[in-house]
């Protein structure tokens, strides 16, 4: 997460990320952000800057759905140093739409407020 790291992109966080386009968005992927932060992907709705984050499993305490104390921490830090807004796609979420495009696409609208279609 911080600058000293080389960025890493899951299967998962290259799904995701396929799927921006396709409902309009032109998303930056594994953007440095001056906090120190890598955000997975940032994107541009409505004028807004919005940073989504693809937390697999290894963002969370063993097989819960709690979040790690570093993940929690950058949830914080990144909106409140770099002032955007800062969304989390959870690897079960993801995993509950299978394979349909469709289902995906609705899936990030509604996270990032697009209205359908749009």
């Amino acid at each position: 997460a911080f600058i000293s790291e080389d960025p890493t992109i899951s299967r998962l966080q290259d799904d995701v990320a396929a799927q921006l386009s396709p409902i309009g968005l032109n998303p930056k992927e594994e953007v440095l952000m001056s906090s120190g932060y890598r955000i997975d992907a940032i994107v541009e709705v409505n004028g807004k800057t919005i940073g989504i984050e693809v937390d697999g499993p290894s963002h969370f305490i063993g097989k819960s759905r709690s979040p790690l104390g570093s993940t929690i921490l950058k949830r914080r830090q990144v909106p409140a140093i770099d002032g955007i807004e800062l969304v989390s796609v959870p690897y079960w979420e993801w995993d509950k739409l299978g394979k349909s495009r469709t289902k995906k696409q609705e899936y990030l609208r509604k996270l990032l407020g697009l209205a359908e279609g749009s």
